[in-house]
């Protein structure tokens, strides 16, 4: 596979409620396709189009954060339990699979990029709002590159022009600088907020949002607190009245905290699966795959009074769902075991089988409001959510000005979720709050690489701890995954994939330490 596909699949868009979900229309080239305003509408929704896909956002990034403490990995690919247990190497199948859906974005957006200025008849809003839609989802994909690989190529418009893809390596910095340029024309393109009929598209604050955090990855603090304020300052990106209406179907579409999402659909869009993230994260006794399980320690993490978030993020031994109806009856010994003391809870709950931990993440999990037992793929997939940019402004100003600088953030999250306000809060308290409030959302093993990076934790005495199982029968506080070691700096990064070394005949070339 090419780096970059020069051909793309883009779809029709007429007066439609939901921007992102579009039936294919046919398949065209950039030399015939960017010929109006339809055409550029419909170009750029087929670069959204990648964010559904189950080798991209919708499962596989999700496998690096297995790396941390919170989460461990099941299923049957042994190239994710390679990941987590740090024994990496450049042919692992999913090292692999994560670089050519990233460049796909990029491709897709590099098109919209170069061929959006030329179309001769537009709306000038329309216009701009497709320019920072591209220009956000190609630096979207590049900090995402940049966080897994490090240093990788460098491919824009001016790539497409020249017909040249196979380059090397640029730097983690230059990588960074062309995402760091991509959200800021975004951020002066795109419009505030949107309509219903354009739900679901990014909006300047998404733009706002991903320099706070890129910003927080270059140690640029100052610049963090610009732009983080921008969100935290501005009424149509408040944090959500409830932490559970980003998680919730019907309370998605309208929160103004969710930034930027996949915006899942129960049907299939061009024979992508209707939600990966669904799919991998829902119990196996309840339809899903169940892929990523919460460790014991994670779930201890949660303050005692913290019940809101806990129960909104973990399915534990005896919860159930909303809706869930799959009966599945539970021999009498798990009855005892699991549901001591609870009348009538011996079937349609979880199975000691279906959970190498005693946990699931609740968060992706949803069923049909019409009792089938089917799981609800309408629930989006946030991506970038308010809280995470208010107590990364917390961060900044902590680490800039001292324990106590960040206390607003940190207490208006702590009050949404019904807790007691801090005060004096340092960096211990950021930390955790972090993690119990962006659990399972893919954040927290690139918050403890780039803590580690800064020398504000340790990685070793992290990695260093087992993952243990629930403490209840029939799991027992079993040890899942035994103390791994964390090699520096080699570990920061993945290697590049083998296969991509390969069909670039030397011109990329690979990590060092790999």
């Amino acid at each position: 596979m090419s780096i970059v596909a020069t051909g793309i699949v883009l779809f029709s868009a007429g007066c439609t409620k939901k921007p992102l979900d579009q039936n294919p229309s046919g398949e065209y080239t950039t030399a015939n396709y960017w010929r109006n305003q339809s055409d550029v509408i419909a170009g750029v929704l087929g670069i959204y189009n990648i964010l559904y896909t189950e080798d991209w956002i919708g499962h596989d990034l999700y496998a690096y954060d297995d790396q941390s403490d919170d989460i461990c990995v099941d299923g049957d690919h042994p190239d994710f339990k390679y990941i987590q247990n740090f024994q990496i190497d450049p042919t692992l199948q999913l090292i692999y699979i994560t670089w050519p859906f990233a460049y796909e974005q990029i491709g897709r957006a590099n098109n919209a990029i170069l061929y959006i200025p030329k179309v001769p008849v537009m709306d000038s809003a329309i216009r701009n709002r497709s320019m920072g839609e591209a220009y956000f989802l190609r630096g979207y994909a590049y900090f995402v590159l940049s966080q897994i690989y490090g240093s990788v190529p460098l491919i824009t418009e001016k790539n497409v022009t020249a017909a040249s893809y196979n380059v090397p390596k640029s730097s983690v910095d230059s990588i960074r600088a062309q995402a760091e340029s991509d959200f800021l024309q975004a951020a002066s393109l795109l419009p505030e907020t949107y309509d219903d009929a354009d739900k679901g598209r990014v909006s300047k604050g998404a733009a706002w949002g991903m320099l706070c955090k890129l910003y927080m990855f270059e140690d640029k603090l100052q610049q963090a607190v610009q732009y983080g304020s921008n969100v935290t300052g501005d009424g149509n990106y408040a944090l959500a009245t409830h932490y559970t209406d980003n998680f919730t179907l019907g309370n998605q579409e309208s929160n103004t905290e969710i930034l930027f999402a996949v915006w899942n659909k129960n049907q299939e869009i061009s024979n992508v699966p209707a939600s990966a993230i669904s799919t991998y994260f829902t119990p196996r006794a309840w339809q899903g795959w169940g892929f990523h399980h919460p460790t014991e320690n994670f779930a201890e993490s949660f303050e005692p009074g913290d019940s809101v978030r806990k129960k909104a993020t973990l399915i534990s031994v005896g919860d159930s769902i909303p809706n869930q109806t799959n009966m599945t009856t539970i021999g009498a010994g798990d009855a005892y075991q699991m549901f001591l003391g609870m009348a009538g809870a011996s079937t349609g709950r979880m199975l000691p089988s279906m959970s190498t931990t005693g946990y699931c993440i609740k968060k992706y999990t949803a069923f049909m409001p019409s009792g089938d037992g089917g799981v609800d793929y309408d629930l989006k997939q946030p991506l970038l959510r308010s809280s995470d940019v208010y107590l990364l402004v917390a961060e900044a100003k902590i680490r800039l000005n001292g324990a106590g600088s960040g206390d607003v953030e940190i207490n208006a999250v702590r009050k949404r979720a019904g807790l007691l306000p801090v005060s004096g809060a340092g960096m211990n308290q950021l930390i955790h709050e972090r993690r119990v409030e962006l659990a399972g959302e893919n954040i927290r093993w690139q918050d403890l690489l780039r803590w580690d990076k800064d020398k504000l934790i340790n990685l070793d005495t992290i990695v260093g701890k087992p993952k243990s199982a629930s403490p209840l029968p029939p799991y027992n506080g079993s040890v899942v995954i035994p103390s791994r070691t964390f090699v520096r700096p080699k570990d920061y990064y993945m290697p590049i994939p083998q296969e991509i070394i390969d069909e670039s005949k030397g011109v990329i070339v690979q990590n060092p330490n790999y």
